[in-house]
């Protein structure tokens, strides 16, 4: 940033503006920013300059904001340094166009817009001449205490928060438990204990929510957190955690006021504050599919649109799309997103979308039609009838009788820690290659983990599943104080049930890289061996983080998948007792 500063031709520049950290598609995020200053991802960071205050001895705080932005723009043309200059951007501005432009920010998923009164000298601080319209609702709140955690949760459970009024009586706000990654539970939670003090800091004491286990901090810490709306009690609504506000002081956060875009769009004059998007983003059609309602919130605690959603599986295709081809589905459908009522669907309507197709499925006396997708324009057509989870059966729906993969379903109790599962993981892994057979590994979007064998399809549905039960029963012959293969919860308390009843006909498994209508938008995700060493499950990886990640890695983790397929031979199942 300071060399690209130096490379303006001023002398003395006053400029104000925000550095933000720049997703993949160019839409800035938060959370990112806040891990790059922590040195722990190597983000885009650019610096978008909005406004000048003086320019070589210039006043230009007086001026009208149309004024002071047009010098300004001409300054940064100017500039001089190559790729140094893409780090200070220049925001642009539209006129009288506020309302289409915030339509397009929230179809975007992008946070919103930023309107001025463009005849209006500059002034430090919130004021009626310029307003911040959200898509969906974020800002600052003080942070008052944390609960204690439950399940695999570390650290802490959730965090309460506040907000002061005009004369500085602290309010509660409510409190969020989602949004956390592992690395922000483990430092936060230092911070945490290092505010901790006997009372709350509430100037009135906690009225129908229980205090109970909950542990009161100075109010000195801010967070961002993004939310759906608030209650009628003044508490949030869907809050997720985006990270602390270094920046804030805890005394100045007040609760922030929505108004009509309809009302700011129509104020003149303005200057509206144009969203960044790339130009082949524009339009609602993704592979040739229409999305309908493409601003949708799917997801509301992250503000995840249906847009988005398309864009997630556009990018992870190429990974995703080996692993769901051909294969018959069942899906998870969830029409008005994951905090609404959400069905399964198993069999293919007659209105079936063209980028899917019906195969012919026999089950006992009758024939139904399974739905099979096998390109990219199949999984956008199951983003448009919102489709949050994708499950495929382990066989081909060409080879419908003869599975060609199985899934070992780790399922720990909670109070199984994550080293625990880590060791069962591999202890299959160990038995399998005693076989001659190859595991793989994969998240699942919750608190279990998956082990995938490509093999050849040589066995029916009865076969493979009499194996698959014989490879269970021999872990928990050997330790049965941790593994059991039954699915009876009451004797599953501190151990690890190891599912194999995916492996018969019709059952079937979260596929890779789809997402889980969960909080947070999760995603099922292959993983190399190598990387349980921290836990990976939950919501650290998740739609918005996955497409980097495939970007960074040099290897697709499962590349080897279809050279490990192999045959279960007679002489494999004879080892484990089979005839």
């Amino acid at each position: 940033m300071t060399g690209a500063a130096l490379d303006l031709p001023a002398q003395d520049a006053l400029l104000d503006g925000e550095v933000v950290a720049l997703r993949g598609d160019g839409s800035s995020d938060f959370q990112l920013l806040q891990n790059s200053l922590k040195e722990t991802t190597g983000a885009d960071l650019v610096y978008f300059v909005f406004d000048l205050l003086h320019l070589d001895g210039g006043n230009f705080i007086d001026q009208p904001l149309l004024t002071r932005k047009q010098v300004l723009e001409n300054l940064l043309k100017k500039a001089r340094g190559g790729k140094q200059r893409d780090l200070i951007r220049y925001s642009d501005h539209s006129l009288g166009a506020g309302a289409a432009l915030f339509q397009q920010a929230c179809e975007r998923s992008l946070e919103g817009i930023i309107s001025k009164r463009s005849d209006q000298p500059y002034r430090s601080g919130r004021s009626r001449d310029w307003l911040k319209i959200k898509c969906v609702h974020s800002q600052e709140f003080v942070i008052l205490g944390f609960t204690d955690p439950a399940g695999a949760r570390t650290g802490f459970g959730a965090l309460l928060l506040g907000v002061y009024d005009d004369d500085g009586t602290l309010h509660y706000a409510g409190r969020v438990g989602t949004g956390f990654t592992r690395q922000t539970l483990d430092e936060l939670s230092s911070r945490l204990k290092k505010h901790r003090q006997a009372r709350s800091a509430l100037s009135e004491p906690l009225t129908g929510i229980s205090a109970k286990g909950v542990h009161w901090i100075r109010p000195d810490l801010v967070g961002e957190v993004a939310f759906t709306g608030w209650t009628q009690d003044g508490l949030l609504r869907h809050p997720a955690f985006q990270g602390l506000r270094e920046d804030k002081p805890a005394r100045q956060i007040r609760r922030e006021r929505t108004q009509s875009v309809a009302k700011t769009a129509n104020a003149k004059p303005s200057s509206t504050q144009r969203p960044r998007r790339n130009s082949a983003e524009e339009g609602i059609e993704i592979a040739g599919v229409k999305l309908s309602h493409p601003n949708r919130v799917l997801y509301p605690e992250q503000g995840i649109t249906k847009r988005e959603l398309a864009e997630y599986y556009e990018k992870i295709a190429d990974r995703m799309l080996p692993h769901v081809s051909g294969r018959p589905l069942t899906l998870v459908r969830c029409p008005e997103g994951q905090q609404g009522e959400c069905f399964y669907q198993r069999n293919a309507g007659a209105g079936t979308a063209p980028a899917l197709r019906r195969s012919p499925l026999r089950g006992g006396k009758s024939v139904k039609n399974a739905l099979v997708l096998d390109s990219l324009a199949g999984l956008i057509e199951l983003v448009q009838m919102g489709v949050l989870e994708i499950h495929t059966w382990g066989s081909t729906a060409k080879r419908i009788e003869r599975p060609d993969q199985l899934t070992f379903d780790f399922d720990p109790d909670p109070s199984v820690p994550w080293k625990t599962l880590r060791q069962a993981l591999g202890e299959l892994r160990a038995l399998l290659a005693g076989l001659g057979l190859t595991g793989f590994v994969k998240t699942t979007g919750g608190k279990g983990a998956h082990v995938v064998v490509p093999i050849a399809p040589t066995l029916d549905w009865k076969q493979a599943k009499a194996f698959s039960q014989a490879v269970a029963d021999s872990m928990v012959a050997t330790t049965p104080e941790l593994y059991i293969a039954t699915m009876s919860k009451s004797q599953r308390a501190g151990k690890i049930f190891i599912d194999y009843l995916r492996n018969a006909r019709s059952a079937t498994a979260v596929c890779a890289y789809s997402t889980r209508a969960r909080p947070g938008a999760p995603v099922a995700l292959p993983l190399r061996w190598d990387e349980l060493n921290s836990d990976p499950r939950e919501d650290r990886f998740n739609i918005r983080n996955v497409p980097a990640r495939l970007n960074r890695l040099r290897k697709d983790p499962w590349e080897d998948y279809e050279s490990a397929r192999r045959p279960i031979t007679a002489k494999i199942r004879k080892h484990l007792g089979l005839k």
